[in-house]
């Protein structure tokens, strides 16, 4: 079973299952070097950055390293810095969180999820589009756009009983250039 305790362990437990995501990383607010490197080695329009380990934490776009190191003030130890999914926001199919239980019977979803080039992962349960609690062989999910491949991805990878951040787009991007990006994984926090 998948225990996550921060936004940290999450990029950790990403990482060692493989998963598709844009680039990303923790950095010590003071290793500029190490900073500078991740913008080097993943050129983008803009970037994110947030805090390791506080839901709802500081969260900046920034455009380069100079943008970030005026930004890191205001984290304390550590900072995330991933690619920002937002030039590809035109793409997308899905956003959500599914968590999937599995049961003795039929596997319960849980599923809260927006459609439109604007949802986030911080917007979804402002407004959900979708917001189900419903066992796998309901239809209404089914009918979701993109929910068979964030089901697939599921499975493919045994992510179940875990909190699973996601994006389903209609081109293939991230590490590992797949439909499927993952945001982040979550159980405990």
């Amino acid at each position: 079973m998948i225990k996550i305790k921060d936004k940290k362990d999450s990029i950790i437990k990403m990482k060692e299952l493989r998963l598709n995501y844009f680039p990303l990383d923790v950095f010590d607010v003071n290793d500029l070097n190490g900073i500078k490197q991740f913008f080097d080695i993943y050129p983008s329009e803009e970037y994110v950055m947030r805090s390791p380990n506080k839901t709802n934490g500081n969260f900046f776009y920034v455009k380069n390293f100079e943008e970030a190191k005026e930004k890191l003030s205001y984290f304390s130890k550590e900072v995330t810095i991933d690619v920002s999914y937002r030039p590809y926001k035109e793409d997308i199919v899905l956003v959500g969180d599914i968590k999937v239980h599995r049961g003795f019977g039929a596997d319960i979803i849980d599923l809260t999820a927006r459609s439109d080039s604007e949802a986030t992962q911080r917007n979804i349960y402002e407004n959900p589009e979708y917001n189900f609690h419903t066992t796998i062989e309901d239809n209404k999910l089914w009918d979701v756009p993109g929910f068979s491949k964030i089901m697939r991805y599921i499975t493919d990878h045994e992510l179940y009983d875990v909190i699973v951040e996601f994006s389903v787009y209609d081109i293939k991007i991230g590490i590992n250039k797949e439909n499927v990006v993952i945001s982040e994984l979550r159980t405990g926090y």
